[in-house]
């Protein structure tokens, strides 16, 4: 599995990364320092937005954070509301990936376009099956550019209620993808820390802050900040 501290530095080898939890657990923030790494050594980064939950101002705090310097200008995002603009992005990045020297995909998150108000179950039942042919579309295009892929889900993120049809998380496991769950530490009271960590295998725990992520693992980080060690950027 995928060490959380290199995952924050960008150092991943191609291949498909999940991480699932519940919502505002740093999903998203672990995805944005290692894009922001991964950018800070010249390479373009696409970044697919189904939920809204991207900002440039975090972004760019998060990457000034880890980085030391603001790659926002390296990150091609996309908003991608419904499967139709899902659809479009993925003609444009199998259009132009090689191109753009893209150094990392994101998904955030993965079914998130799919309209969840659908009543009618023939229709909804339709979008399922698209949204699972999307991502293998998704996943074969950046292996076959040996581009790593983050896909970032919410866990037990149901398709149906009718149990016909499996979970998001088991629908992302078909593609078996590198895994990891991001999920909060209660306390002896019950109570949920600030503090998050990455269930792998250096279960390292972490604080989000506004400038991205500071470790608690002293023997891994000497450091608060993360950019201490970031290579030099050269261009694309």
């Amino acid at each position: 599995m995928v060490l959380l501290h290199n995952m924050l530095r960008g150092r991943i080898e191609p291949g498909t990364y999940h991480l699932f939890g519940p919502a505002a657990k740093g999903k998203t923030t672990i995805a944005m320092a290692c894009v922001a790494s991964i950018a800070a050594r010249g390479n373009q980064c696409a970044w697919l937005d189904t939920t809204g939950g991207f900002s440039p101002k975090r972004f760019a705090d998060i990457s000034l954070g880890v980085t030391g310097k603001d790659h926002s200008s390296r990150v091609m995002y996309n908003k991608v509301a419904n499967p139709l603009a899902l659809d479009h992005a993925l003609e444009v990045l199998t259009a132009n990936v090689a191109k753009w020297h893209c150094g990392v995909i994101v998904l955030d998150t993965v079914f998130g376009c799919i309209e969840q108000t659908i009543e009618d179950p023939l229709l909804r039942k339709v979008l399922w099956i698209q949204a699972r042919e999307q991502l293998a579309r998704l996943v074969l295009l950046a292996s076959s550019h040996k581009i790593p892929l983050i896909l970032l889900n919410m866990v037990g993120y149901k398709p149906g209620v009718d149990q016909e049809r499996p979970t998001g998380e088991t629908i992302v496991r078909a593609f078996a993808p590198e895994e990891a769950l991001v999920r909060p530490i209660i306390d002896a009271n019950g109570k949920t820390k600030q503090i998050t960590w990455l269930s792998c295998d250096d279960e390292t725990e972490f604080t989000i802050e506004t400038g991205g992520i500071k470790q608690r693992d002293t023997a891994i980080v000497t450091t608060g900040s993360l950019h201490d060690d970031t290579e030099t950027e050269v261009d694309a």
